[in-house]
């Protein structure tokens, strides 16, 4: 075996590498790959981009033999510092064989074991399936076709039927990513959301990060307010508490939530705007940087923070008033949560 990435946040989780961390990951990422086949203009893995081939979103993926690796990984998920792995795996040759070398012998061991990649077919996803895998990815990242091919220079219908037959063949263990902020309307992301979450496909929200060297490196980040408005409609539609024709549009932004502000202020849970995507993944840090503007909470939020969250969710909607929502927040326990 070789050498593999390794997330920054999870080095430091296992000793691999001192950094100061206020919360570490509890799912350990691994990066399969040096180097991507495909396009996709936000991201320093693929042929484009000009950067360090050591980045993926803002993290450094530092590379150690899979010998030291290993026990380490044993070691953390038997103390329950981990619990998971995730392997991201490069489109390049060989990478597939490379995952089933090094995710068999975790699941083996008792770790389990999920990956993002891209898939040839789905007897490729029926063998890792049969090995132990727990769960795929097939990232769709952009929420409009026309976004798809123009920034991953791939064909949209393609992935799409790719996505759902995986989803047909293997119900309740596929996911998907998408990044929010690649230039889709609030509209578009929200209605590609819903009907992903529908299916029953797990859903990853990420926010747009620009990295140097990448086609994308002078595009801006997401607003934070279209950022909490994605993640407060993940759970909405995801708990039966409304649909995409409840919402209002104009222009493609979201101007009412089609309820009385008490009544959503009461929906809306401070888990809302922690990580979303798999189980136990919380990706620290990996579309901001500390001290900055927090989009994907790794942690439980603060009282504080959950009170901004919600203004921020609300702002520029029908539902922006002041009604008194104090007795809301003042039940608010991180600690019971």
């Amino acid at each position: 075996m070789g050498l593999v990435g390794v997330s920054s946040g999870t080095a430091a989780a296992l000793g691999l590498k001192k950094t100061k961390n206020d919360t570490l990951p509890e799912t350990a990422y691994l990066l399969i790959g040096s180097g991507c086949s495909n396009n996709c203009s936000f991201c320093p893995q693929g042929t484009l981009g000009e950067s360090q081939r050591n980045f993926l979103s803002r993290i450094t993926w530092p590379r150690f033999e899979w010998e030291v690796v290993y026990p380490e990984l044993i070691r953390a998920a038997r103390e329950g510092i981990i619990k998971k792995a995730c392997f991201q795996v490069t489109d390049s040759p060989g990478n597939l064989e490379e995952l089933v070398e090094y995710g068999t012998p975790l699941i083996e061991a008792g770790v389990a074991v999920n990956t993002s990649c891209v898939f040839e077919d789905v007897d490729t996803a029926r063998r890792l399936f049969k090995i132990g895998f727990e769960r795929i990815s097939l990232a769709l990242d952009c929420a409009s076709p026309e976004h798809f091919e123009k920034i991953k220079g791939r064909e949209w219908d393609r992935t799409w039927d790719d996505l759902e037959k995986l989803n047909s063949t293997f119900p309740g263990r596929v996911a998907t990513h998408l990044i929010v902020g690649l230039g889709e309307t609030q509209e578009e992301m929200l209605n590609i959301l819903q009907d992903l979450l529908w299916k029953k496909i797990t859903v990853g929200l990420f926010a747009f990060t620009p990295i140097k060297g990448t086609p994308l490196a002078n595009h801006s980040p997401p607003e934070i307010d279209y950022y909490r408005k994605v993640q407060a409609a993940r759970h909405l539609f995801m708990e039966g508490k409304s649909t995409i024709e409840n919402l209002v549009f104009r222009e493609g932004d979201l101007v009412d939530w089609g309820v009385s502000r008490q009544t959503l202020v009461g929906f809306l849970s401070p888990c809302f705007y922690e990580t979303a995507g798999c189980n136990n993944c919380n990706r620290p840090y990996y579309n901001e940087r500390p001290g900055g503007e927090i989009y994907n909470y790794p942690r439980q939020l603060s009282l504080e923070e959950y009170r901004k969250a919600i203004e921020k969710t609300l702002i520029n909607t029908k539902q922006e008033g002041t009604p008194d929502e104090e007795k809301i927040l003042a039940t608010y326990n991180p600690g019971t949560i």
